[in-house]
């Protein structure tokens, strides 16, 4: 179900957010994409594991490197276009999706990272942890790219989506770093 969702919902947001050039929606989108990506890995784990215990520890390691690599990737990326917003004074416009899709992860992604952290601690798993970690990660996130928009839409404050999107690269940066260190 963790793969479905933030695949789906990565794709739609990341869509939704270039067209209405929403860049936190967009940062949103990136981030479920990579939490999908994540999942998918994890599953290639488990059924490594399932198939050859020897390797669990060596595929455990693979699949948490995946993690931290690809968090840092899109906290760079979502940074330096939440900077150039910010410099140029871009702002997103017609961002209803935006606002429905956001609504949609902020009533999901809790109960799945819920459902994470309780498998990764019987698991015994820092990679699923980190995803666990993701997928939370995007229910705040979803919170941010909310206000940000809503913020836009009533006061006009252009500059709050990409102080949105600058917030989650931190975040996400953050993440990285938690997971290189760990």
């Amino acid at each position: 179900m963790s793969v479905a969702w933030s695949l789906v919902v990565g794709a739609v947001a990341v869509i939704a957010g270039v067209a209405a050039h929403a860049l936190a929606l967009v940062a949103l989108g990136l981030e479920s994409i990579v939490d999908g990506s994540a999942s998918v890995v994890l599953v290639w784990r488990f059924e490594v594991v399932r198939r050859d215990p020897d390797r669990a520890r060596r595929v455990e390691r693979v699949a948490h490197w995946f993690i931290a690599v690809t968090l840092t990737v899109v906290a760079v990326y979502v940074a330096a276009q939440a900077i150039r917003a910010l410099a140029t004074g871009a702002e997103p416009d017609g961002v209803t999706a935006g606002i429905f899709i956001a609504i949609a992860s902020i009533v999901v992604l809790p109960f799945l990272a819920v459902a994470k952290f309780r498998l990764a601690r019987r698991l015994e798993s820092a990679a699923l942890r980190g995803d666990g970690v993701l997928t939370a990660t995007g229910a705040g996130l979803a919170i941010a790219v909310l206000l940000g928009l809503v913020v836009d839409g009533a006061f006009g404050w252009w500059w709050s989506d990409a102080a949105a999107a600058a917030l989650i690269a931190a975040f996400l940066g953050r993440e990285a770093w938690y997971s290189f260190s760990h």
